[in-house]
């Protein structure tokens, strides 16, 4: 039998795992796999026992929000040997799930597991941390890690803006020299995502259709400093009809993105807090997780897959 390291998080979402553990687990089963399960109970539980026993199964398949599966990635980087990794999202927003096409309904989201594709998902790497679809920083990106959680658990995507709303008056703009792939710019922001998802926070925060989450590439947003009203509605307006061809909005394709601030600013990571740097390399590490989703993403992309591991000669 295949052996699988379960893993999840009681309270993320409405604690509904707690009703649906049974039905997962009967599902799974019934694929065919042996299962170790772990409950994590508290900050990068899940990344600690993903280092410590991963190597030791063929699957590991986590049950949270973006969080946990953050901090699940994040273990499966630190593995010479990378079992294949399954994503049961039982968060407010699961904007990585939403963009790999995995079901919000818990127990089809298993039920993918045992029948879906394995797709090689591109990760990124912050400084010494990884995130599994977007760092961030400034206007609102403190919003998820400030929220309470009894709120999500309730309000679900509504909390995230109410808490918004408190902050707006706070925003700060930072000065910033970004290096991206040979490119330099320099200015005051006061947002700026970098992503491997078409989905942030629940908004589809980029112009571009064809973005892929193999292509090595981030897909970057910033704002810069907002002088007055009208450029904030301008800002605004661009966002809601991604427009950006305001001169307030900057956006671009990069590999590799190397920020330097004038002074620290608080990133976030896939929603959590990624801690105060004045000093930021992002890197992408392209086909890096091994993970299971819904075959319509994971088709003609895992074809490519394979041909460039046959061009580089270790096929």
């Amino acid at each position: 039998m295949k052996k699988m390291l379960f893993i999840y998080n009681p309270m993320a979402g409405k604690e509904q795992i707690r009703n649906k553990l049974s039905d997962i687990i009967q599902v799974l089963c019934a694929g065919g796999f042996e299962i170790t399960i772990f409950a994590t109970r508290g900050k990068e539980d899940a990344t600690n026992i993903v280092v410590e026993k991963g190597e030791e199964y063929d699957y590991v398949v986590c049950s949270g929000g973006d969080g946990t599966m953050n901090e699940v990635a994040a273990g499966l980087m630190q593995l010479t040997k990378r079992p294949v990794c399954g994503y049961i999202p039982a968060g407010t927003v699961n904007d990585f799930a939403s963009t790999l096409r995995i079901p919000r309904i818990m127990k089809k989201a298993a039920q993918l597991i045992t029948e879906g594709s394995v797709f090689h998902c591109d990760m990124g790497q912050f400084n010494e941390r990884y995130f599994t679809y977007v760092s961030g920083f400034g206007a609102f990106t403190e919003v998820s890690y400030q929220t309470p959680q009894e709120w999500k658990n309730t309000l679900g995507k509504a909390a995230y803006f109410i808490e918004a709303l408190k902050h707006i008056a706070d925003i700060k703009a930072h000065h910033m020299k970004i290096e991206y792939d040979g490119n330099v710019i320099e200015d005051d922001f006061i947002l700026g995502l970098v992503s491997n998802s078409v989905s942030v926070a629940g908004y589809k925060a980029y112009s571009k259709m064809d973005i892929m989450m193999d292509d090595g590439l981030f897909e970057a947003l910033f704002i810069k400093a907002i002088r007055n009203p009208l450029e904030l509605q301008a800002a605004l307006n661009a966002l809601v009809s991604k427009k950006f061809d305001s001169e307030r909005i900057f956006q671009f394709s990069a590999s590799r993105i190397h920020i330097i601030s004038e002074d620290a600013v608080q990133w976030t990571l896939d929603g959590e807090d990624g801690g105060v740097c004045s000093e930021v390399v992002m890197t992408n590490h392209q086909y890096a997780l091994p993970i299971i989703c819904d075959h319509r993403v994971s088709e003609g992309i895992s074809q490519k897959y394979v041909q460039q591991k046959l061009i580089d000669g270790k096929m």
